[in-house]
């Protein structure tokens, strides 16, 4: 489902099908895995628990065919995109840039996410899929980034064998943007929250919250 009003996405309906086509497209095309990053917009368009299965079709041409041939209107698909012409194979090196470090860096959080260097947050997950190996069947794919081996939190064992064991060490991080405030915009907003919200802007702020015991602040210096 997606958006407020829920809309399924079905293999019956052209549309879906050609909206699955662009979305992996524009992955397979990239040539830069560093600044393509995969997201379904959870949880309007789609829950993150299916990245797996996304995963499994960048990775592997076989499922893409398999897909495609479950689909009604397969000859629309094909006729309107190239997905039936795109042979690659997205490797567990580019995948670990389009999921880790890409997306850390897109952030402005590489020197704590998204590698294994000395000084980095130790946030580790160990999956039972050998690159080297080739994949026979396409759902082991999707099977064991379901089902993670081991996952590391700040260096803490949180999971082990798909089971969580422990809760790690838990951090907030949050953006402390600093910006030029215009006196007139923040009287309008201090007036829409008086007059429509149920909750005060005191909400919204991070430093010092009750619910941030412990909080690491991104610091964003707009002012200039």
């Amino acid at each position: 489902c997606a958006g407020i009003v829920p809309y399924i996405y079905s293999p019956s309906i052209s549309v879906c099908a050609i909206q699955w086509a662009i979305g992996l497209e524009l992955a397979l095309m990239a040539k830069d895995p560093m600044r393509c990053y995969i997201t379904t917009d959870h949880p309007n368009a789609g829950p993150f628990t299916r990245y797996p299965r996304v995963m499994k079709w960048l990775m592997s041409a076989k499922a893409r065919e398999a897909q495609i041939n479950a689909f009604k209107h397969k000859d629309k698909v094909l006729s309107q995109t190239s997905i039936g012409t795109i042979d690659r194979e997205i490797s567990l090196y580019e995948l670990a840039q389009m999921t880790r470090a890409g997306p850390a860096k897109s952030l402005g959080l590489s020197s704590l996410c998204g590698g294994l260097k000395p000084g980095m947050d130790a946030d580790i997950a160990v999956y039972n899929f050998n690159p080297d190996t080739p994949v026979a069947n396409p759902d082991d794919i999707e099977k064991a980034f379901t089902r993670a081996a081991v996952v590391f939190k700040s260096g803490v064992e949180v999971v082990r064998d798909g089971e969580i064991v422990s809760n790690g060490h838990k951090r907030t991080l949050w953006v402390n943007a600093k910006v030029k405030e215009n006196p007139q915009v923040m009287r309008d907003i201090n007036e829409k929250f008086l007059k429509y919200y149920s909750i005060t802007q005191a909400n919204y702020e991070a430093l010092g919250h009750h619910f941030i015991p412990n909080p690491y602040a991104i610091e964003v210096d707009a002012v200039q």
